[in-house]
């Protein structure tokens, strides 16, 4: 009966993986000081960079950046921090902003919120830049202008966003990887400027 449980379960799981481009990856968690009552909050919206992730859908590392801050945090204000990470990997600039930024905006409003950062624009530089990989003939550089054109908004959009809900925060911070992965980029390219 549990092999049976246990293949039906995967033939389920396996198709609605297959079919996802993003993630969600929400997690939150305290680092209690023994010498300390008071709690501050970090919250953390972003991509995959401030998920954990790293390479595969069951590989996801609790110590990401918003962890390794809040550690610092914690023994800078000598205080007990409880880290809110909101992110979802695969996600772009739009993505984060509207469904992360905007829609769990609560997290960020609550009156313990010191610190809120925000990191994107990974996946939008590459989804652009395998799309201009595929190139061949002309090179059409309108991709990677409109992944550009894409991050600089959301950034914009999403700093006004935490400048207006996160009223309690006493620390913004914006963190992007726009060109990832240099080395794969170091080959001739398949289109031809005209």
């Amino acid at each position: 009966m549990k092999l049976r449980l246990a293949v039906l379960l995967s033939l389920c799981l396996v198709p609605a993986l297959a079919g996802a481009n993003t993630i969600n990856q929400n997690a939150s968690w305290k680092i209690t000081r023994s010498d300390s009552t008071q709690t501050y909050r970090v919250v953390a919206y972003g991509d995959s960079i401030f998920a954990g992730y790293y390479g595969a859908l069951f590989r996801v590392a609790k110590r990401s950046a918003p962890h390794a801050s809040g550690e610092y945090l914690s023994t800078l204000w000598g205080t007990n921090v409880e880290i809110v990470r909101r992110t979802k990997s695969g996600a772009r600039a739009s993505d984060i902003y509207d469904n992360k930024i905007i829609k769990e905006r609560s997290y960020m409003q609550h009156a313990s919120t010191r610190v809120v950062m925000i990191e994107m624009c990974g996946n939008d530089y590459l989804q652009a830049r395998s799309a201009f990989a595929d190139q061949s003939g002309t090179c059409n550089y309108a991709g990677l202008e409109n992944a550009l054109a894409s991050c600089t908004t959301y950034m914009e959009r999403s700093m006004q966003a935490i400048n207006q809900y996160a009223t309690t925060a006493k620390l913004k911070v914006i963190s992007n990887i726009y060109y990832p992965g240099f080395d794969a980029d170091d080959a001739l390219s398949s289109c031809t400027d005209s």
